[in-house]
């Protein structure tokens, strides 16, 4: 009573409040020029509606025996900016939620940019990339040149759970500022970017205890990337960054070296003896031409290099990948990698990881109607000792092996088509350590026959499938084989489309035999031109063989629903 109280007291707050965000979070890089030249009310969107009838046999319900469901999205167009919303109930929801959480604006004029509120820019791979941040920043792009700056909040600072007495996860506030200037195009430039960041220690007003699971960090990284194209098909490019990043910056520990240029950086960024000093650095090179095309690239990143500004990081890795391509007349298509990539790049470890990476795809077109794509992976892993000696059974020696080969069939005329495809695809995984590859090898075959045919006169198609999937492992061999049959008609000059299904599965191992049938009708009326009524029967049938302990059972699913587009 006294939360609805409180709604209807700050009815019209709450609504200036609601309908502010939405056109915040609509506006998103609205440009202003355009805004004139836009109609100046538009409103578009769907409704649909949906009764579900569920009833099983041989086991307990799986889902509600009667449910439904309304929804709807609609967005409002003022001048070109849109303003979208969603609405939805079901049986199984009845709260309401204020999804406008986080706004943000990006107004832009000629070339400048102004942003403000929740907004994810990208400066570098290395020091800001789509990290949300919430606070104020402008982008000016005057003909080659560029420059962006943006301040705000990283993260908020966490609040007690007052229902559970918890902080999950522990976080400080973390404000910071990121900058990016640069000359050039897509083809040829240069840019700098960095970004300063920190923890605030004083915004969370908890126990010196609990203040010890996470400390107050401070981070300052910068990168260069570069990028120059000769003659139109030769390229060379890179970018390397630098990151310091300090992990409790209320350490009074020292550094173990505080000479030369640390001591002037220590003027102006906060180190000590718990701060990391970690780089990335890449370079490549490559040939783009009609017919073939090349690039090769090196990429080095330093153990536990990190931004504040940046998500996620796969680190500690050195790799060396070369990129080939070529078409002959469209008749032979070929796209490759071939790469070496390592970890233990301080010698830090007590083993170092290899890893061997092949990838390659061919198309061969034989003819207009006939050809056959091949894929071929291999990826290769395994771990030698550096410091000490480690026991054989935990080193990785292991394989990947990927073959797919799959032939066409097609012949299309004015009257339809037939299109037959069959495929093989092997994948496995090979340990090379004795000690262990009785338990980790596997392999897995499928096979897969689809002939599907298209008749346009009588508007309606087939399609026939049969497969079989072998899984080969340590606990024992897994066979399943199947066969669908599908057929879809129009009727009354399209009005009425109607689906109907059938695939049986045999899936067999060492314990279970089992048989499964699903089915499925599915019937679409078109009854006003946006609006479509929608039936649909599903069935699923589990028949168990010999003396599996494995349950027999039947579902079935009735499902009728309605949609209008506007």
């Amino acid at each position: 009573m006294e939360a609805l109280f409180m709604l209807k007291k700050y009815k019209y707050q709450l609504i200036i409040l609601v309908f502010t965000n939405i056109l915040f979070t609509a506006i998103g890089a609205q440009d202003i020029q355009q805004i004139a030249k836009q109609k100046p009310i538009q409103l578009t969107g769907n409704f649909n509606a949906r009764i579900i009838n569920y009833f099983a046999s041989g086991i307990n319900a799986r889902r509600q025996p009667f449910s439904w469901f309304v929804g709807g999205n609609a967005t409002l167009k003022l001048y070109g900016i849109d303003i979208p919303f969603s609405v939805s109930l079901s049986e199984q929801n009845r709260s309401f939620s204020q999804p406008f959480n986080q706004f943000g604006l990006s107004p832009s004029y000629k070339w400048i940019t102004v942003h403000a509120g929740y907004r994810n820019l990208s400066f570098s791979p290395y020091t800001l990339d789509g990290y949300t941040m919430l606070g104020i920043g402008v982008e000016l792009k005057p003909k080659k040149f560029n420059f962006s700056i943006m301040h705000g909040r990283l993260n908020r600072a966490t609040t007690l759970d007052t229902t559970l007495g918890t902080l999950q996860p522990f976080s400080f506030s973390r404000k910071g500022t990121a900058i990016k200037m640069g000359v050039g195009n897509d083809r040829n430039y240069i840019s700098l970017s960095a970004i300063k960041a920190m923890d605030d220690s004083s915004s969370v007003n908890f126990s010196q205890t609990l203040k010890q699971s996470v400390r107050a960090a401070a981070n300052t990284a910068a990168s260069v990337a570069i990028r120059k194209e000769l003659f139109k098909t030769v390229f060379f490019e890179g970018d390397a960054a630098v990151s310091i990043y300090t992990n409790d910056i209320g350490s009074n520990l020292p550094l173990s070296d505080s000479t030369g240029w640390i001591k002037k950086v220590a003027n102006i960024i906060v180190i000590n003896g718990t701060s990391q000093f970690n780089t990335a650095y890449r370079a490549a090179a490559g040939y783009i031409g009609k017919k073939f095309s090349l690039k090769a690239e090196y990429k080095n990143i330093s153990p536990d290099y990190k931004s504040m500004g940046v998500y996620y990081f796969n680190t500690d890795i050195e790799s060396i990948t070369i990129n080939p391509s070529f078409n002959i007349k469209n008749k032979v298509i070929f796209n490759g990698s071939i790469g070496t990539q390592k970890d233990n790049t301080r010698k830090q470890k007590e083993a170092t990881t290899k890893r061997l990476i092949l990838m390659s795809n061919i198309i061969l077109n034989f003819s207009n109607k006939f050809g056959i794509d091949i894929n071929v992976t291999n990826y290769s892993a395994n771990s030698t000792p550096v410091v000490v000696q480690v026991q054989k059974k935990y080193l990785l020696t292991q394989n990947n092996n990927n073959l797919s080969i799959s032939p066409r069939y097609v012949i299309s005329n004015a009257n339809g088509n037939h299109v037959i495809v069959a495929s093989f695809n092997r994948a496995s995984l090979s340990d090379k350590n004795d000690q262990t590859s009785t338990v980790n090898d596997i392999i897995t075959n499928v096979w897969l026959l689809n002939y599907s045919r298209n008749i346009y006169k009588k508007a309606m198609g087939y399609t026939i499938s049969i497969n079989k999937t072998t899984n080969t492992f340590s606990a024992g061999t897994f066979n399943n084989i199947g066969a669908t049959v599908s057929v879809n008609k129009n009727w009354l000059k399209n009005k009425l489309q109607t689906i109907a299904s059938v695939n049986f599965t045999n899936s067999k191992s060492a314990t279970d035999n089992s048989n499964y049938i699903t089915a499925q009708l599915e019937a679409n009326v078109s009854l006003l031109k946006p609006g479509k009524l929608n039936f649909r029967y599903s069935l699923l049938s589990n028949s168990p063989q010999g003396t599996t302990t494995a349950q027999k059972f039947i579902e079935n699913t009735f499902e009728l629903g309605y949609s209008y587009s506007f």
